[in-house]
């Protein structure tokens, strides 16, 4: 295939869905970074996995239909795969969206997940996000294999512990169940759309709800109040921006509508278990880094959604 471009895809990204190189091999495993060009509004497939795999998402949303379990995924979330499983993903907010996929080998995901839950779908905490970006950082900074290596499998020890939170059990949906579902995924995909910011009232009014049952469902679907959740996502855009050098912390705490910048440093360590600070340490960004960019151009949580 050729390497001419469609939009900053060549018809080779385009043709196998995106683009991923692989930045880390050890034994057992190997780490790719991935970004995704798929728009599909609906559900294609199937397909079917040939390996286990776990991939942790960065940035971006879809939807993904795992041995028939459908989820929202955005950067919050994750999955785990098993040989022969059977996937669908559709793209309804465009292409984008960026994830780490780890591949194991039967006897290293043995050791790691065989004991876990049966759902697939996992939910990522604050710190276990931040434990990964400061992984990849690592790999991009030339870390040592030895120490790689143990942040890799400490990264393993907190996702295992994750499988199968949030949501309901595995027994089939009522219909309710089934409606309940689909509120909770159009609000999610509202707040990965732009409504990070703004009122309860206005992101009830953008799905249909009223603001008392939205916060209901929501809690009794996912496990989370709808404040943490979106708490989670602002955080998440923030370290996005602070990886990609995109505005200092003042700006940052203005364009996703903290109440100040010591405002935004509580709801990160609350969500990370770290300050800012540490946190630019840990993905290797300089404190003077990206104080001028524009922190509205391009957030990392609102660009949009890939295939995995």
């Amino acid at each position: 295939m050729g390497s001419r471009e469609f939009g900053g895809w060549t018809a080779a990204e385009r043709e196998r869905g995106g683009r991923g190189a692989c930045v880390l091999r050890l034994p057992g495993v190997y780490v790719v970074d991935t970004e995704c060009c798929t728009d599909h509004k609906g559900f294609i497939g199937p397909g079917y996995k040939t390996g286990h795999s776990v991939v942790l998402s960065r940035s971006g949303a879809y939807r993904w239909r795992q041995q028939g379990e459908e989820s929202w995924m955005d950067a919050t979330a994750g999955y785990v795969t098993h040989i022969g499983d059977e996937v669908f993903s559709a793209h309804p907010l465009g292409t984008g969206d960026r994830s780490t996929e780890i591949h194991l080998s039967a006897d290293a995901f043995a050791e790691h997940f065989d004991g876990a839950a049966g759902r697939r779908r996992l939910v990522i905490t604050g710190p276990t996000d931040l434990r990964h970006r400061a992984l990849m950082a690592a790999v991009r900074r030339g870390t040592d294999g030895f120490e790689l290596a143990e942040r890799l499998h400490q990264l393993f020890d907190e996702v295992a512990a994750s499988a199968g939170c949030g949501g309901y059990d595995g027994t089939p949906p009522l219909p309710a169940r089934r409606v309940h579902q689909r509120l909770v995924a159009d609000v999610c995909a509202a707040l990965a759309t732009g409504f990070l910011t703004g009122s309860l009232d206005e992101l009830a009014a953008r799905v249909g709800a009223s603001p008392h049952h939205l916060s209901r469902v929501f809690r009794r679907v996912t496990g989370r109040t709808l404040t943490w959740y979106r708490n989670e996502l602002r955080i998440r855009a923030v370290l996005q921006d602070i990886e990609d050098g995109r505005g200092g912390l003042r700006a940052l705490s203005a364009a996703y509508e903290f109440a100040d910048q010591a405002h935004l440093t509580r709801v990160m360590r609350r969500h990370t278990g770290e300050p800012p600070s540490v946190v630019r340490e840990l993905l290797g960004v300089s404190v003077g880094v990206g104080v001028s960019a524009d922190p509205g151009s391009g957030a990392g949580l609102g660009s949009g959604a890939g295939m995995k």
